[in-house]
């Protein structure tokens, strides 16, 4: 499923580039849309059990990844062409720059003389716009490399807190500018969303129910075979003692 993340207005760095001397404005946009290492906001705001903060591993994004990814730098995820500031295509063409390293994913762009992008400069000068988000899917299928779910010993407002680990994002749409991040740091933005994500954590539980299960099973089984050694050296004991007395009273 497509998500979207947004990222804190404080950490993205959006921003636009000063001018070199003796050059025109700048119309060069950079920031971090991507964050590794930071707790979300809570992503199931519907449960009354628990929440669920996120983090996104370092390692979650791969150099493979944004080689083979067409990635659309746009305004508020919009899909129309005037929304359009830039692209990545891992050519020599790119209007879209991206820069992974071990802390985030680092844009930048040459916004294109369109009117949507003059909007867009102006609004960021003026500080008016301040937000970044991008869209992705991760691997949540796979329960150990892919997505995972830590139970910890916090409480907050008498809920559990769980943390959902994303340690592989398999496909990248794009990278926003967006007007008005709909969460501090992160958001699934759905009901829907926050259901699988509860569905999830519930499967995890009963599937170590069940391991813990076997487990005892096993244990007991184990047990039981240890009592039957016992009790069976114990019976030929006792039955050796017998043979020598009567070996002795002949």
């Amino acid at each position: 499923m497509k998500q979207v993340r947004f990222i804190p207005n404080n950490l993205c760095g959006l921003h636009l580039r000063e001018s070199q001397d003796g050059q025109e404005e700048s119309r060069t946009v950079d920031g971090e849309p991507i964050i590794f290492g930071v707790r979300s906001v809570n992503l199931t705001p519907w449960s009354s059990t628990r929440k669920v903060y996120e983090v996104l591993e370092p390692g979650c994004i791969s150099k493979e990844l944004l080689q083979r990814s067409d990635i659309v730098f746009n305004i508020n995820h919009s899909n129309k062409v005037t929304d359009v500031l830039g692209r990545y295509r891992n050519t020599g063409k790119d209007t879209l720059k991206l820069e992974l390293t071990e802390r985030n994913v680092q844009s930048s762009c040459d916004l294109p003389k369109t009117n949507a992008a003059n909007d867009t400069l102006e609004l960021i000068k003026r500080g008016d716009i301040s937000g970044m988000s991008f869209a992705f899917i991760d691997d949540w299928e796979d329960t150990e490399n892919g997505v995972s779910y830590e139970r910890t010993n916090e409480v907050e407002d008498g809920k559990e807190v769980w943390i959902r680990h994303v340690k592989r994002i398999v496909e990248l749409f794009d990278v926003s500018i967006v007007t008005h991040p709909a969460y501090e740091q992160t958001s699934v933005g759905t009901r829907e969303a926050s259901d699988d994500i509860e569905r999830a954590i519930e499967a995890q539980i009963k599937g170590a129910a069940g391991n813990d299960s076997e487990g005892q099973q096993q244990r007991n089984t184990d047990e039981e075979l240890e009592q039957q050694k016992r009790a069976a050296e114990e019976k030929a004991m006792q039955a050796a003692a017998l043979r020598r007395r009567q070996l002795l009273n002949m």
